[in-house]
């Protein structure tokens, strides 16, 4: 899997972009999370970022848009620094266990969880901005894992008849009991709960019985 492939579906990580573009993607981040989708304005956002609304027009054409690259900001920013590095790997175990505390460390990250709950609120009301999200992180996300599977069962190390339904798998294994925790904030309530490093290490054990290849 190709850097070039990882620069068509998702934006450049922060340290590429201008400084006025990340300024923007930053205030409109915190608005949206303290906020909600709906309450925040262009405006807002143009005076949160200390840069004029048609600045922000300048670089967004819309609040949806906006939104849209917001998200795929963030997953960018992960997505293109780990996939791409495992794929050539010859232990199956370890790309898994690398691709898998990825994905947790994500998910369980306080901003990802404030993003999650504004669509949680809001998506109803704003079918819109459902659309962006789940087009600008979810689908390329699993797009690159779907060909970390391809490229696994082609080198033999995996045997997956299916890369799509295992991309979704890994990353449904891997939400476990602590994405819900945190995403309802019942930390206190829930003690029982495993840890991030039995969550990752039962996925991968799971993932590796489940497509083993064959002997």
């Amino acid at each position: 899997m190709s850097s070039a492939l990882v620069a068509e579906t998702l934006m450049p990580p922060a340290g590429r972009r201008p400084e006025k573009t990340e300024r923007i993607l930053e205030a409109a981040g915190q608005l949206f999370r303290d906020q909600g989708y709906g309450a925040v304005s262009m405006d807002q956002i143009a005076r949160e970022a200390g840069v004029s609304k048609a600045t922000v027009y300048a670089h967004f054409e819309s609040k949806e848009r906006l939104f849209a690259a917001m998200v795929q900001s963030a997953c960018a920013a992960y997505a293109e620094g780990i996939v791409p590095q495992v794929t050539e790997l010859d232990d199956p175990r370890e790309a898994l266990d690398r691709i898998a505390r990825s994905i947790e460390s994500f998910l369980l990250a306080p901003k990802t969880l404030g993003i999650y709950r504004v669509i949680i609120a809001e998506g109803p009301r704003f079918p819109e901005l459902v659309q962006a999200f789940v087009e600008s992180g979810p689908m390329p996300f699993l797009k690159l894992l779907t060909e970390f599977f391809e490229c696994a069962d082609r080198r033999g190390v995996l045997r997956v008849s299916n890369p799509r339904l295992a991309a979704h798998q890994l990353v449904w294994l891997v939400r476990g009991p602590l994405y819900m925790r945190r995403m309802l904030n019942v930390e206190a309530i829930m003690k029982d709960e495993p840890s991030v490093e039995d969550v990752v290490k039962g996925a991968v054990d799971m993932m590796l019985k489940g497509y083993a290849p064959a002997a």
